[in-house]
């Protein structure tokens, strides 16, 4: 299975209440300074945390960047673009190819090992658990199997692209957004197909809306340990 049945989305839903409250958390800053971005491909991660991370880097924190799939060189001078956007100073290209993923989740985790060891990052961002793309689903998989090799000790904030999800806290990116929009912007051989601007802007608009007190836009991610994320990824799948 390369995608989340019903049967996972209905354990997703149950064993995430504890960590949910009637009032979404505003997170204003992050609690760490040193951030791991992990982006299944070239533009999820200006898509799915583009703002926060241009937030936490204009308040002095670090930021670098994990792809792993790697597109043709055009793609590679976009993702060159976007993240000077971003403020992320250092890329890792783990150069697997695209949708292959799900069936190198071993593989994966040992390089997830390998980077984990060597930048020792306080926050990994990752896709969500059930984000309905098969390579977004390996990643929470590797992440699992990397754990088993070395314990992960950082916070994860799991971030959505392709699947709305239920979130348990929200930065306000109200003022990052024009610089989000234009690191999205950054990818024309994804956005000639498929309108991301809109799709980023409409999800970030919701949760704006959401959360109320006159925010224009919001990212939005399930904040958790790294044991409370990997314990969730065994209960659901």
């Amino acid at each position: 299975m390369k995608y989340a049945s019903y049967r996972n989305i209905f354990r997703m839903y149950e064993y995430i209440q504890p960590f949910l409250k009637y009032s979404l958390p505003l997170e204003e800053n992050l609690p760490a300074k040193h951030v791991l971005v992990i982006a299944p491909h070239q533009d999820d991660e200006s898509i799915g945390c583009g703002g926060t991370v241009i937030k936490h880097v204009n308040t002095g924190g670090k930021a670098e960047m994990v792809f792993c799939t790697s597109g043709e060189e055009k793609r590679m001078y976009e993702t060159e673009q976007a993240v000077k956007i971003l403020g992320a100073k250092t890329n890792h290209f783990l150069q697997f190819e695209i949708r292959s993923l799900y069936s190198n989740t071993s593989k994966l985790a040992e390089r997830f090992t390998e980077l984990f060891d060597k930048i020792k990052p306080e926050i990994i961002f990752l896709p969500f658990m059930i984000d309905n793309h098969q390579d977004h689903i390996a990643v929470s998989k590797a992440f699992v199997k990397a754990n088993k090799k070395k314990k992960i000790n950082s916070l994860v904030y799991a971030y959505s692209v392709w699947t709305t999800m239920i979130p348990n806290v929200v930065v306000d990116i109200s003022q990052q957004w024009e610089r989000k929009k234009q690191a999205i912007e950054c990818y024309k051989t994804q956005t000639e197909g498929r309108d991301y601007i809109t799709m980023a802007s409409s999800v970030s608009k919701y949760w704006a809306v959401v959360k109320g007190n006159n925010i224009q836009y919001c990212e939005s991610f399930f904040k958790a340990t790294a044991g409370e994320y990997i314990s969730l990824v065994k209960k659901v799948f």
